[in-house]
């Protein structure tokens, strides 16, 4: 828990308006949004972490760039495996592919997400990270074991699941095992980004109450069950094994 009380107001969504997204007038107060998202990312990972998932956080650009298309419509702050478990992976895939985990996002991703309307609590897998996803797509390859997919995924009322851009999106509180040997079929890895997430609108009192920061951490707490199956560890391990 940080020492500073992290709390979004109005203004933070704000500046994300379609008219202000390019506007580097507004860096400094995006910056300000940035130094919240970090705080609360660097809380997560410190109570989130343990073995064999250790994480790290990451806060996004707060300013126009080539990167982000030289538009800020929404920032976000992310946890993904942390460098130890990172080395554990690049053993498999040595050194000339192994390098594309050094990246923060090219992972796996407990995220928390800020735009205009409202915050995003989510789990995502980055359409690079083929690693994670390739070994998620061979568990839902195994009726057993989507089994344990759907467990992990069914305590998330009120987060939806999502293969890219797909239109469809899955209620996770209702996804069996039939509906995971579906999503098997649309989600190809290293294409596609894969979605667990959920949506709160910028007046909810979860974001203007006082104590958010633990409730953000309590939401990626939830996603945790969930984590821990799409991301490649060497206890899930069905690429290498």
């Amino acid at each position: 828990m940080s020492d500073e009380e992290v709390t979004f107001l109005p203004s933070d969504f704000d500046r994300f308006r379609e008219s202000v997204q390019t506007d580097p007038e507004f860096n400094d107060s995006r910056l300000e949004v940035r130094t919240k998202l970090d705080l609360v990312g660097k809380a997560g990972a410190q109570a989130l972490s343990a073995p064999p998932f250790l994480l790290v956080s990451r806060a996004s650009l707060h300013h126009p760039h080539q990167f982000n298309g030289f538009r800020v419509a929404s920032q976000r702050t992310y946890l993904s495996r942390g460098v130890q478990e990172r080395k554990k992976l690049q053993k498999h895939l040595g050194a000339e592919i192994g390098k594309d985990l050094d990246t923060d996002y090219t992972h796996s991703m407990l995220v928390l997400e800020i735009d205009e309307k409202g915050l995003t609590f989510a789990l995502r897998i980055h359409k690079d990270a083929w690693w994670d996803g390739e070994n998620l797509k061979r568990w839902m390859g195994d009726e057993e074991q989507r089994i344990t997919i759907a467990n992990a995924l069914q305590p998330l009322e009120g987060y939806t699941l999502k293969v890219h851009d797909h239109r469809r999106t899955r209620a996770c509180s209702t996804i069996d095992d039939l509906e995971l040997a579906e999503i098997r079929k649309s989600y190809t890895p290293g294409e596609h980004w894969l979605h667990v997430e959920k949506k709160i609108d910028r007046d909810d009192l979860f974001i203007s109450s006082s104590g958010f920061e633990q409730r953000a951490i309590s939401e990626w707490k939830r996603l945790l069950p969930a984590y821990r199956c799409f991301c490649w560890h060497p206890e899930n391990d069905r690429l290498f094994a």
